[in-house]
């Protein structure tokens, strides 16, 4: 909707055409790793192979591979077309674009391609109506290298051992099939042999009429639709070596539809002329509603053969629905007094069906004021002064992301002897209603000489009634019932400074900091509970602190014995940090050592900053981002640094640092002993980072150089670098990966990209 031409206006055609190329935005997490000798050494001095065999085994592989040059591509490339016709006359307005993009990945079969066209079209039919209709429709074909996570064929390939090679030594070229020693297929083969694809359909058409039947009053109606057909192909060709002559091959169609009509009535009017007031009532209802289903075959005997119905085995068919509706009614009330104090006060009442049907509807407000200080006459005629305004709000509002049936009990089938059997597949909690958030702000904007902008914004939240996975004893035959159990509080300070530290006719900076600090912390939790850590994920909320990591906190290698100690927890409350050096265990359980870390899953200060600046035709700008004590699990570091659970294996150069008598001072223990890495707080690092996130710098060619070319209105010619910097001390592929855990991460990309827009 942002997209529009203007009236009374000559058609503008644009046309941006861009070329870029990416590659590793990080390589020091894989130059890390040792090399053929480092490795081969190592395993000589702890005894797993003899100098003779490593003798035999390098003389037979003489190689130094990095493996991650091989497993991730270079120069990877994208293009991007843009072009735009925009324009309109006395009454009608019109946007019409059409956008083609095309991206590779850095990893074998993983890549992106989309067209898609828009239009939007406005007109005033008459002086009391008005209509418009926007349309956009999008096709684009997605693939997704699937070897992450613990898969040695990428997210775990730098476990390869460096003396193998990928490259065939009698013809110089890449393996085609399993390479040699490694035993893994070459990825391009994985890629040709068991191609996959997905290609999604995307339609959105919108419209919208608005009738004024009397002065000040504007009657609107829109509707809307946001509509998919998504459809996949999985298939294992028949002469892939790993299952010669059993092919296989699944489909999947999926459509869904999410339609939404608003209608509202907004009424103005003025009172003695300072007096300004805004009525608006309305109503909006959206539903969705997807369908799919999806079929299995195998042993299927020829690469040319290889549909559904070609293969004789292991034939499946399933079909799914799933529906959820929305139905919401609102008001808003707008009040101003000689255009510096405003008042603005919103109620509004949600319904959804995804609650229990005695907790569909919720109602929601809010009330808001507004100071526009510097027209007071105290603050006129203070020159340094610009602009100063403040404002204050409260206000609730609803949380209902859960899935669609889980306030019912519902029951699902299975095969049993060729006849269909009926279970219980959920509880149901036929009282799961509305999460609600109440929060209050105060802030001040203002504007010093015209050129230094400061906005402060404090704001104070807190969730109750939370949407939870409640653990129930498995004997009750469920792990856990979705409850609204719990409460948290968020604190927070947002700061926007910019400034013009040069401002002129031909020449401009503008420097800029945007940041935000955020405290939270658990209020309530549920079952009498003082913590509860989250199953399988490291994180736990507890009682009067922020949601935060609960691990086994590491404290040292005893330089005498070489064992690994770990602090004891407080005996009677895990919440509490304990890092007593008299009190620590050398044996690992995870269940009895876990405790709180004292370490946040959220960082509580990010933000970015960065300049806007120009000389004439020329121009520049530089964003950065940055986030500080934020912290994540390195789960890949369990796999490449233990070197004595995964003997044979590629490990990181710092597996040499291990203890060998009494008096050193190592990372890790005694190698004939103890496992040198357990899931512990050593893998919970300091993710915390500044990164260059864009820079762009550009000329926009002088007009009255195109003057004589009557149809060329404007010419830029820009370059714009992603992730070309940055600083972290994190030891994985990529600091700003949103979870609390990483294990075979798809790597950030660094990119170049080359592009000219040209207006017509």
């Amino acid at each position: 909707t942002t997209k529009k031409g203007s009236a009374n206006s000559p058609a503008s055609i644009n046309i941006d055409q861009q070329y870029g190329v990416s590659n590793l935005a990080n390589k020091k997490p894989f130059e890390s790793f040792m090399n053929s000798k480092e490795l081969t050494d190592l395993w000589v001095e702890t005894g797993y192979r003899t100098q003779s065999q490593v003798d035999d085994l390098l003389k037979q592989y003489p190689n130094d591979t990095k493996w991650y040059q091989y497993y991730y591509q270079k120069n990877v490339p994208t293009y991007q077309t843009n072009l735009s016709v925009s324009g309109g006359g006395n009454k009608t307005t019109y946007y019409v674009s059409g956008n083609y993009f095309s991206q590779e990945g850095l990893a074998y079969r993983s890549a992106y391609k989309r067209y898609s066209v828009r239009s939007n079209v406005s007109s005033t039919v008459t002086k009391w109506m008005k209509f418009g209709l926007n349309f956009f429709i999008s096709y684009d074909d997605r693939q997704t290298n699937p070897y992450g996570s613990n898969s040695t064929n990428r997210g775990l390939a730098m476990l390869a051992q460096p003396f193998y090679s990928p490259i065939d030594p009698t013809t110089g070229k890449e393996y085609e099939g399993i390479i040699p020693g490694w035993g893994r297929y070459a990825p391009n083969y994985l890629a040709d042999k068991n191609p996959s694809i997905g290609n999604n359909l995307q339609i959105d058409p919108s419209a919208f009429i608005e009738i004024t039947p009397i002065k000040n009053l504007t009657l609107r109606t829109q509707a809307g639709m946001d509509a998919y057909i998504y459809t996949s192909q999985s298939n294992r060709l028949p002469s892939y070596a790993g299952s010669l002559n059993n092919g296989s091959t699944s489909q999947s169609y999926e459509r869904g539809v999410e339609r939404t009509i608003t209608n509202t009535a907004e009424y103005k009017f003025v009172v003695n002329t300072n007096h300004h007031f805004t009525l608006l009532a309305g109503q909006e209802y959206n539903d969705y509603d997807d369908n799919s289903f999806s079929g299995s075959s195998s042993g299927q005997s020829d690469d040319r053969l290889i549909l559904l119905q070609n293969g004789p085995n292991n034939k499946s068919v399933s079909s799914g629905r799933t529906q959820y509706v929305y139905n919401s009614y609102f008001g808003k009330f707008d009040y101003s007094y000689l255009s510096k104090y405003y008042f603005s006060a919103t109620i509004r009442q949600d319904q959804s069906s995804r609650f229990g049907i005695d907790n569909r509807n919720a109602n929601f407000w809010s009330v808001g004021v507004n100071w526009k200080a510097k027209k007071e006459n105290f603050l006129a005629d203070i020159d340094w002064l610009t602009d100063l305004s403040v404002r204050a709000n409260i206000g609730t509002s609803g949380n209902s992301a859960i899935g669609n049936y889980q306030s019912l009990a519902t029951v699902g089938t299975s095969q049993y002897d060729g006849a269909t059997g009926w279970n219980i597949s959920a509880p149901g909690n036929p009282s799961l209603a509305w999460e609600s958030q109440i929060q209050s702000s105060f802030g001040v904007n203002f504007t010093l000489f015209d050129r230094a902008r400061l906005d402060v914004l404090y704001y104070r939240r807190t969730t109750k009634n939370m949407l939870v996975d409640v653990p129930y004893p498995y004997t009750s035959g469920f792990a856990s019932v979705t409850s609204n159990v719990g409460a948290l509080e968020n604190n927070g300070l947002d700061v926007s400074i910019d400034f013009d530290v040069l401002k002129s006719k031909d020449a401009y900076i503008t420097p800029y900091v945007v940041m935000n600090y955020n405290k939270n912390k658990v209020t309530k939790l549920f079952q009498g509970k003082d913590y509860w850590i989250i199953p399988n994920t490291g994180v736990s909320w507890a009682i009067g602190k922020p949601v935060s990591f609960f691990y086994p906190i590491f404290d040292q290698v005893n330089p005498q014995t070489g064992a690994p100690e770990w602090y004891l927890p407080d005996a009677n409350n895990p919440t509490i940090t304990q890092k007593d050096p008299t009190k620590v265990t050398s044996d690992f359980d995870p269940n009895v050592l876990q405790q709180n870390t004292g370490l946040p899953l959220n960082s509580p200060f990010n933000g970015g900053f960065g300049l806007k600046g120009g000389y004439k035709g020329i121009y520049v700008q530089a964003d950065f981002s940055f986030y500080n004590k934020k912290y994540l699990i390195n789960n890949a570091r369990y796999f490449y640094e233990n070197a004595n659970v995964f003997t044979g294996f590629n490990q990181s150069k710092v597996v040499a640092n291990y203890w060998k008598k009494p008096g050193d001072i190592a990372q890790f223990p005694d190698y004939d002993n103890y496992q040198f890495m357990q899931f512990d707080s050593r893998l919970l690092e300091n993710a915390s980072f500044i990164r260059l996130k864009v820079l762009t710098v550009g000329y926009r060619l002088p007009t009255k150089l195109l003057e004589s070319t009557r149809a060329i209105k404007g010419v830029n010619i820009y370059f714009t670098g992603r992730n070309l910097l940055t600083s972290t001390k994190y030891l994985g592929e990529d600091p700003e990966v949103d979870s609390n855990l990483a294990l075979g991460t798809n790597p950030n990309t660094k990119q170049y990209t080359l592009g000219v827009t040209l207006n017509f």
